[in-house]
């Protein structure tokens, strides 16, 4: 099965990408989402919305699990419309959150 570990930033995403067989894990992609600054939100959930589909139609995901960077002060408006937005297209796509 094919698992998505994210990472969720103010300024951007990291994922990894991986697949568990007995209990090995085998990284199959790691890398990280840049969040424009200039975007508004909205245009940066869309951005980040596209690359998540895209990365979930690929690699063909079944679960996720999400984090948050814990010291996350003012941004934390943004920071939760993220991880809304993640949450709905996992759901969207039939991917399992687990927390």
């Amino acid at each position: 099965m094919i698992f998505i570990d994210i990472n969720i930033f103010i300024d951007k995403l990291e994922f990894n990408i991986f697949k568990l067989t007995n209990n090995n894990k085998k990284d199959i992609l790691r890398d990280e989402i840049i969040i424009p600054k200039s975007f508004d939100i909205g245009n940066k959930l869309n951005y980040l919305r596209k690359f998540m589909k895209m990365l979930i139609n690929q690699y063909n995901i079944k679960k996720a699990y999400i984090n948050i960077e814990d010291a996350i002060g003012v941004d934390i408006v943004d920071i939760v419309k993220i991880e809304g937005m993640v949450e709905e297209v996992l759901s969207n796509r039939g991917v399992s959150i687990c927390k």
